[in-house]
């Protein structure tokens, strides 16, 4: 089958880890000489982060939405970072220093927010 050029638009469904990703994807591709669709990222919160971003309200929002099932404040991950490191950022390159194998919510979350912020897909979409 012949290969078509990439056209049309996209909706990526959240800002999370695998919505970054693909945003992240999507930019590398288009950095590298790809035709890339039109690309729009719905996220329900203030911030990017998904699961990660942590809220205290439960119910629902000021606008009468329902509040997403954030992970409470004080998780830690129950995976080793290494399975839940992005391949082109590194836990180390981020912290500037080793961490632990199973890190707390809080440090997740600042690294894939310190992914996004670095690559400059943020301001792209």
């Amino acid at each position: 089958l012949a290969r078509r050029a990439m056209a049309g638009r996209v909706a990526i469904i959240g800002a999370g880890p695998s919505g970054t990703a693909c945003l992240r994807a999507f930019q590398s591709a288009r950095e590298n000489g790809a035709s890339v669709p039109e690309i729009v990222c719905y996220e329900r919160q203030a911030d990017w982060g998904g699961l990660w971003n942590y809220t205290w309200r439960t119910g629902t929002d000021e606008y009468g939405e329902p509040v997403h099932c954030s992970m409470y404040r004080q998780l830690w991950s129950n995976g080793p970072k290494e399975g839940l490191e992005f391949a082109d950022y590194t836990f180390e390159e981020h912290f500037g220093k080793a961490i632990a194998s199973y890190p707390p919510r809080a440090v997740l979350f600042d690294y894939i927010k310190g992914r996004m912020e670095k690559a400059g897909v943020r301001h792209i979409w």
